[in-house]
């Protein structure tokens, strides 16, 4: 598979944005609303801006990831919504370009609702116990949909918070949905938005990335103030999500 890019790739951070919905000084805007110079597609024709957003063109099974910079551990937001297709939209995390291999070789997470799959060599599979996908009640895949991912690289923990977009709101508070763990996935890698399969026509936009993390580590920026997984016993609630545990 060769990838199609505008620009060369480089790991190291770029410049801070001025500005941004989430009061973290510290997130790059991964996407300028006009050009996808900032990333690179497994093929050309996949995706495309309109109207101000990435639109994923339903052509074809592949990706498009953020050429400015590869993370390990790292906060990811964004929106997304569907338009059409077939199968929930999915992102990739931890994955390699060295060497290209479907889906980057990473793990995928699936929002706003948080199914998932491992492509790593030797996975390919669903990843069983790996994964914790916490009950909530469902996301509108049609709608825009806010998410926030936080991985650790020393622990291979990964976590998403996501959230309806309701209105003209920029931003909600969110619930975590999902949580992967395996002290053998954390790896430097780029953030890449995955098309599953031909006919999938999924828009994102609002995408931020903060690596190193420096503004709450660990923690969500996006999480509504006392919220749990449902099901989850009190007395294993997590304090950095909340100290009132």
């Amino acid at each position: 598979m060769v990838a199609v890019g505008i620009v060369a790739t480089s790991v190291s951070a770029p410049a801070a944005a001025a500005g941004n919905p989430y009061g973290d000084p510290n997130l790059v805007s991964m996407f300028d609303g006009t050009s996808l110079s900032a990333w690179t597609s497994s093929k050309t024709g996949l995706w495309s801006v309109k109207n101000g957003v990435v639109h994923g063109d339903g052509t074809a099974r592949g990706w498009l990831y953020y050429n400015k910079q590869q993370v390990g551990t790292f906060r990811w937001i964004f929106n997304v919504r569907q338009v059409k297709g077939n199968h929930k939209p999915t992102v990739l995390i931890w994955g390699t370009t060295d060497p290209i291999r479907d889906a980057l070789s990473a793990i995928q997470f699936q929002p706003p609702n948080g199914g998932h799959w491992d492509y790593r060599p030797g996975h390919n599979d669903g990843g069983g116990k790996l994964f914790t996908q916490w009950p909530h009640t469902t996301i509108d895949i049609k709608k825009w949909a806010q998410c926030e991912l936080i991985g650790d690289l020393t622990t291979g923990v990964a976590r998403m918070a996501c959230c309806p977009l309701t209105g003209t709101a920029v931003t909600c508070k969110g619930v975590e949905v999902l949580r992967f763990t395996d002290k053998t996935a954390g790896r430097v890698g780029p953030l890449a938005l995955q098309v599953h399969n031909s006919g999938i026509q999924d828009e994102y936009r609002g995408l931020y990335v903060e690596s190193p993390v420096v503004t709450k580590p660990g923690e969500f920026l996006t999480l509504r103030p006392g919220s749990f997984p449902i099901g989850r016993p009190p007395a294993q609630c997590w304090p950095s999500i909340n100290t009132t545990c």
